[in-house]
């Protein structure tokens, strides 16, 4: 994974090209991110309606088209109504906004790259989001927030400490795929 978003395209398909090189020389994939995911910033966040609407950092379609052709990356990160949540000092142990994604543009992207589309900052997007999100060309979701913050509930509970920590992480990624993948009548 290299996180070239906030270099200028140019440059990110450059770097991300010769990180490529070397991850396929160790058979590895190489993944990368397209476009701003909101939530890193260190001074007032923008609501979360604002950033929908405006579609600020949304990943844009002609620069993700350039980006597949030239980078060699062969997972895509891209933004597309996704936030990364409690990153920011300022937003640490907050519940993050519920989140929607543009599935549309997620098609798009998908039929313009024909790369494996990645969330990053899927910690709170609606359910029937992620869903469709996942039919339009999403491969891949990190969810870190929800697991964090389940690790570090864990650490602060009274006798607490890493194996109840890592209790939470458990019990917490199951309740996260349950949910995601639902109950058998949903996923018809």
């Amino acid at each position: 994974m290299i996180d070239g978003s906030r270099l200028d395209l140019k440059t990110n398909i450059s770097a991300t090209a010769e990180i490529a090189d070397m991850a396929h020389s160790a058979g590895l994939a190489c993944e990368d991110e397209l476009g701003t995911v909101m939530g890193h910033e260190s001074g007032p966040i923008l609501p979360y309606e604002e950033i929908f609407r405006s579609r600020v950092g949304f990943t844009d379609l002609e620069e993700a088209k350039r980006f597949a052709a030239e980078s060699r990356c062969d997972w895509l990160s891209v933004a597309v109504g996704n936030i990364h949540g409690a990153v920011a000092e300022a937003t640490r142990n907050q519940k993050k906004p519920a989140a929607r994604l543009e599935v549309d543009h997620i098609t798009k992207l998908y039929q313009i790259t024909g790369l494996p589309l990645v969330l990053h900052g899927g910690s709170g997007i609606q359910i029937e989001y992620i869903r469709r999100g996942i039919t339009a060309g999403i491969a891949k979701i990190n969810v870190g927030t929800k697991i964090r913050q389940a690790y570090e509930r864990g650490l602060e509970e009274k006798g607490g400490g890493v194996a109840v920590a890592q209790e939470w992480v458990y019990l917490r990624t199951r309740e996260i795929i349950t949910d995601m993948l639902g109950t058998p009548e949903s996923r018809s």
